[in-house]
């Protein structure tokens, strides 16, 4: 059973973000959003979750379509 998000919840990644070359902070917060911060810096980008996942499945489905063409035309 999964908990509703009603605290914020603040993570940071493992490896560093190869194009700042610095951690991300990510932030869980209530509404339904997520907020990305580079570690030592203080402004934090703020996105919600609905977008993260609707952008995720279209980008997986246009992966999909465009390896299956590159499979047809061979």
């Amino acid at each position: 059973m999964t908990t509703e998000l009603r605290k914020p919840v603040k993570r940071l990644t493992v490896n560093a973000v190869p194009t700042v070359k610095r951690k991300i902070v990510v932030y869980l917060l209530p509404g339904d959003v997520l907020g990305f911060r580079e570690e030592g810096r203080r402004r934090i980008w703020t996105v919600p979750i609905g977008r993260v996942y609707t952008q995720t499945v279209r980008w997986t489905i246009e992966a999909e379509r465009s390896a299956k063409k590159k499979g047809k035309q061979r």
